[in-house]
């Protein structure tokens, strides 16, 4: 008789794509369903939600906020205002899934193990950010996290060492690395063409910026370096795929405002959503150079080395994961 299949049951704050999402992806997928009986807990359907079930997961909804650094005491009062509410509402989740294990897939998501202590149910915090160094508040978050979790995996060490400092040691901690699958990225795997798509020539200088909108990608800092580069090479067309989080969206509006004050004008492409995850690829192989602007330390950066597969020039700074 096979032995009956494990139950995971996944925390995502979320249902966006970024590193983290996609990595929560891969990770079930590899996990594979011969061997466990997966659900995955989502705020809401979105862009990642049919990643999830195309991988082998069951997707549940509960409204979820992700825990932000936003300047915005109306959000943090909302997000305190529903936290034990949605503790208690996941809780009741798990013990309907019979989770034998629950799996926190990002820092900023407190949810999942508050609610695995009241269902009884081991959990795992997998950690992929690294939070702003607010003295006493990022030491008690990391207290938090080892307290709430059998074990804590990190995805690089200067995630843990940021997060936990010196208990970046604590026996609980593990590490995995992400990876990409070469067959995917891969000029020899592409079959489209996205210069085609948007008008743009063979000849023509391509520079590209892939990220969510958030402040802390430094999409300010790359638009200041088109404007300086377009004098020199003024055919130079500058693309940005990626857009704003939810209540973020003023931020992508000042950057649209920020490049027409900096006379860039139609040499930078704004693509917004236009592109997904499946498209990246065959974005990223039209680009001569990759720029990662980050001003605030990378967990990782896996966008780096998707571009570094793809044969693109790469800048970016030496910091972080």
């Amino acid at each position: 008789m096979a032995a009956e299949r494990k139950r995971l049951l996944f925390v995502h704050p979320n249902n966006e794509v970024g590193g983290s999402d996609i990595g929560l992806v891969r990770l079930i997928e590899a996990l594979g369903q011969d061997r466990y009986d997966i659900a995955a807990v989502v705020p809401a359907e979105g862009p990642i939600t049919p990643l999830l079930r195309a991988a082998g997961a069951r997707v549940h909804l509960l409204p979820m906020m992700q825990l932000r650094t936003l300047p915005s005491p109306t959000y943090q009062a909302r997000y305190l205002a529903g936290m034990w509410p949605t503790v208690r509402d996941l809780a009741a989740l798990i013990r309907r899934e019979r989770a034998d294990l629950v799996h926190t897939n990002s820092l900023y998501c407190l949810y999942g193990g508050f609610a695995a202590r009241v269902a009884r149910t081991p959990h795992i915090w997998h950690i992929r950010e690294i939070p702003p160094a607010i003295p006493v508040a990022r030491p008690a978050l990391g207290r938090m996290v080892l307290g709430l979790s059998r074990m804590v995996i990190s995805m690089t060490h200067a995630v843990s060492g940021q997060v936990f400092g010196g208990r970046a040691a604590d026996r609980r901690m593990r590490y995995i690395a992400e990876g990409i699958d070469l067959g995917v990225w891969s000029r020899g795997a592409i079959t489209r063409s996205i210069r085609d798509e948007l008008g743009i020539g063979r000849s023509v200088p391509v520079v590209g910026f892939v990220a969510r909108l958030d402040p802390w990608k430094g999409l300010d800092v790359f638009l200041e370096a088109c404007a300086r580069v377009s004098r020199a090479v003024p055919e130079a067309v500058f693309l940005v795929s990626g857009d704003a989080p939810s209540g973020m969206e003023a931020y992508r509006d000042a950057m649209i405002a920020k490049a027409a004050s900096l006379g860039l004008g139609e040499r930078v492409r704004f693509l917004g959503w236009r592109y997904r995850m499946a498209d990246i690829p065959a974005l990223m192989a039209e680009l001569d150079v990759f720029c990662h602007t980050s001003v605030s330390p990378e967990p990782f950066g896996a966008v780096i080395m998707e571009a570094m597969a793809m044969g693109c020039a790469v800048i970016a700074a030496r910091e972080g994961g």
